[in-house]
Parts: C-alpha cells; structure tokens; sequence
C-alpha cells in the first residue's frame, strides 16, 4: 500500500512542471493577489489555511518531496500552533519566557497604542519602585538585628 502511494507521487515529486506551478502560486499568493474577502474569510485563510499552505509549499520546493513536505507542514502545525503557543494548555516555554501582548491591550482591540504603553510602564514603576521599598525594608531589619 505504501509502495504503491509513493509510485503514485513519485512522478509529481520529480516533474518541473509541477514544480514551477507552486513557484508561481507562491509569488504570485505571497504578492500580487488581493481577493476582497469579508473579515471573517480573511482571519480565516490568514490563521488557517494559508499559513499551512505557504508552509506546504515552502517546505514541496525544499524537499521536492510531496509525503516529506507534508510531515514537515504537520510538525510545524504542532510546534507552531500548541508547544509554542502562549495560549494552549501544551505550551511548553516557561511562564518566565513568555510575553503576552494581549494583557497590554486594554482596550481588546488587537493594537497595543501608547497610551496603553504608557499605563504598562506607570504600572511597572510602581511595581519597582515598591519591590525597592520592600528591599529597604528587609535591609532596615537585617541591620537592626546585626546592631
């Protein structure tokens, strides 16, 4: 069974003709196409589909290898989607690592603007200067149980 589904891609794996179509779809995808698409169909293709597709045939024009590029696509998925994503319960970069541009974005629509830059940073410095307070003050008591 195997056998028989690598003998049917092997012809398309060695063709140049094939290969030239997925060239041209990629420069002409990844440049010259505007398709009017409503909100919802263009987050769709641009969370979805055409990540896995640009992915596929970056990874067909690297290997020349249709089940290759396929396993590479599938892997990029996983690693992409939940073992490097903030937001899945998989992900595995420490919490330390992690940045969370959502939680800036006070506001939830999709930007982070100055002004919310500007409360993160206010936010920040009180949070240093009372980490400094707290610091002095455990300094004071070490002192006054040395004296």
């Amino acid at each position: 069974m195997i056998t028989k589904v690598h003998e049917m891609f092997k012809g398309i794996n060695n063709s140049k003709l094939f290969a030239g179509l997925v060239m041209i779809m990629l420069n002409i995808g990844s440049k010259y196409i505007t398709i009017e698409l409503s909100k919802s169909q263009e987050q769709y293709l641009r969370n979805s589909i055409g990540r896995q597709l640009l992915i596929f045939a970056i990874s067909w024009m690297g290997t020349r290898d249709i089940i290759t590029a396929l396993i590479i696509t599938g892997i990029f998925h996983i690693l992409t989607m939940h073992l490097f994503h903030e937001q899945s319960p998989y992900c595995i970069i420490p919490a330390k690592m992690r940045t969370y541009e959502d939680i800036l974005d006070l506001d939830g629509d999709g930007v982070v603007s100055e002004e919310e830059l500007k409360k993160a940073k206010e936010l920040l410095g009180k949070a240093s200067a009372q980490a400094r307070s707290r610091n002095q003050l455990k300094a004071v008591g070490y002192f006054k149980e040395k004296i």
